[in-house]
């Protein structure tokens, strides 16, 4: 199963600056190195293309930290760069290193802001406005107050923490009144970013869209991409309705990233998406428009039987 929620980019690896910046990209190198070393090194195939764009799409991170990895690698023996830049695996590891290949599996860097998010939006979709403390916090997941902090603040940009100057940070509970309010806001914006952005859709965008989400069947695993939501609204040149979902759309779309879909559902939403891109294509916008409003509105029940899970589980949505 694939699953892509493109709206909310405010969880994505933490951005860091100085040292701490260099300490997060040189352990994910640590870890793309390891992984591609194992790999290689048991004879079997490269995850993907062995390109700097190939290895970034693979991994899910930005150029930095693969061409880091690469370099290890080739210096190693294990990869050959052409010097036209091109990568190629080794026939045979180096020998001395050959007896190393049964290494166990190699585990990917641990992203603070994603494990932290989850609890704090399990604790946001039970209504609760606890507050946080960086010290309890910092104990609790046995990491720095420096990185928490850190931390907290990304997750204030993404609606989930409420941030008072000196009295400290808050959990942002969860209502249906503001579910209600804004999805109703919501759907004539993105409406209206629609209308707006007809002269700009661009077909093979649509077209990419649409290859990105696919049901599955019994053979082939559902592809489901919220990306598409982002792009006429991007694509609609009006700063103000982008303000508003960069504003108050990065919560409910953690929320939906958080909600646990089940297969059925998300075929049933990729469906939905394809109905739209496939109007769009034909020029035929009212259509579009219908099955758009549709879309925007599912999120609610979602999030409502997110929440009974949640209540029914004792606050675990798994």
């Amino acid at each position: 199963m694939q699953v892509s929620f493109g709206e909310n980019p405010t969880l994505s690896p933490p951005t860091l600056r100085g040292r701490s910046c260099v300490a997060w990209f040189m352990t994910l190198s640590n870890y793309i190195e390891s992984d591609l070393r194992q790999r290689l090194r048991a004879g079997g195939e490269p995850p993907c293309k062995l390109t700097l764009a190939g290895l970034s799409g693979f991994y899910r991170v930005s150029p930095m930290p693969v061409r880091r990895a690469v370099r290890a690698l080739v210096a190693e023996r294990l990869l050959h760069q052409g010097e036209n830049g091109r990568l190629e695996v080794n026939g045979k590891p180096p020998a001395a290193k050959r007896a190393r290949s049964r290494a166990v599996g190699v585990e990917p860097p641990r992203d603070w802001v994603r494990v932290i998010a989850a609890d704090v939006i399990r604790t946001s979709l039970c209504g609760r406005a606890e507050p946080l403390r960086l010290a309890a916090t910092a104990d609790r997941y046995g990491i720095g107050r420096t990185l928490v902090h850190r931390v907290f603040h990304r997750l204030a940009g993404a609606g989930l923490l409420d941030h008072t100057p000196r009295c400290g940070w808050r959990v942002h509970p969860f209502r249906e009144a503001d579910l209600d309010a804004y999805l109703e806001v919501r759907e004539l914006l993105e409406l209206r970013a629609v209308d707006l952005a007809r002269p700009r859709l661009e077909p093979a965008a649509l077209r990419r869209l649409l290859d990105q989400n696919r049901p599955g069947d019994c053979s082939t695993p559902t592809r489901f991409d919220n990306g598409l939501h982002r792009y006429w609204i991007d694509q609609s040149g009006n700063r103000y309705i982008r303000g508003f979902f960069d504003r108050y759309g990065a919560y409910f779309a953690a929320l939906l990233d958080y909600a646990a879909i089940g297969e059925p559902l998300l075929g049933e939403l990729a469906a939905q998406h394809r109905a739209i891109l496939e109007a769009l294509l034909r020029k035929q916008w009212r259509q579009a428009r219908e099955v758009l409003v549709r879309d925007i509105r599912r999120l609610r029940p979602i999030l409502k039987d997110t929440i009974q899970r949640l209540d029914a589980g004792g606050g675990d949505a798994g």
